[in-house]
């Protein structure tokens, strides 16, 4: 299953919306609409390794595609 993710990056001075398309793992036979929140968040968790100190990461919205 993938996961569209739209998010934005800010410091102090500005900002940046960004987009994503996470693979997710779902249960078999799930036939929910709503999108995988714990591997979103665990995706959301690695980005902001890669972020600097001043960086925060702001997740606006995400769909199951």
């Amino acid at each position: 299953m993938k996961t569209y993710v739209s998010y934005v990056i800010q410091n102090e001075n500005e900002h940046k919306h960004e987009s994503t398309v996470v693979t997710t793992q779902s249960p078999p036979y799930s036939y929910s609409p709503d999108p995988q929140v714990s591997d979103v968040m665990e995706w959301a968790d690695k980005k902001k390794k890669e972020l600097t100190k001043e960086e925060n990461l702001v997740i606006v919205n995400m769909y199951k595609l």
